[in-house]
């Protein structure tokens, strides 16, 4: 398999990795320490990752270097007008930020083997919009170079691994 590519019908979840709260946890010797743990509101945000994720779960990772793109779209808000709604997708410029959102999916990607560690992904294309069908676009590819030698340092282009993938901006962008 060198690509899978796959649209989850929900509201992304606004949870993000910032939002964790402080525990104290006491030892059997009654020594105390503060750690950092899930709020209840992130790990129902992996929850629904999860219970949407699996439908989609490939036999086997997806094994070196690898290009995600990952598209949100948010439903749009009761102020955007019809004038606005009819432009077509429009970007989101307000919470939450992306790269933490993308933190939640990564992760939930490689604890379901969609990709074998995060950390594997050398390629990433995020974006935001407010738009008509709410939900979380994923494309996950195999990393191919162009036809120019890949060297440290010399931009390769792989946009056009994923054309195709991402919503029509109808010129906003």
């Amino acid at each position: 398999m060198t690509a899978l590519s796959f649209h989850l019908s929900c509201v992304p979840p606004a949870t993000t990795h910032q939002r964790k709260k402080i525990v104290t946890i006491r030892t059997r010797d009654g020594r105390e320490f503060a750690t950092l743990a899930d709020t209840a509101e992130l790990n129902h945000a992996k929850a629904l990752l999860e219970e949407l994720l699996i439908p989609h779960q490939p036999l086997g990772p997806l094994r070196g270097p690898v290009v995600l793109a990952i598209d949100y779209t948010w439903p749009w808000l009761a102020s955007h007008g019809k004038r606005v709604r009819a432009g077509g997708p429009l970007p989101h410029l307000s919470r939450p930020d992306l790269t933490n959102v993308t933190k939640t999916l990564e992760d939930r990607l490689t604890a379901l083997r969609f990709i074998e560690d995060d950390r594997k992904v050398v390629d990433l294309h995020v974006r935001k919009w407010w738009g008509d069908e709410p939900g979380i676009t994923v494309t996950i590819a195999c990393f191919v170079p162009t036809s120019r030698a890949h060297t440290p340092g010399r931009r390769v282009d792989t946009l056009p691994l994923l054309t195709g993938v991402v919503p029509e901006t109808g010129g906003l962008l």
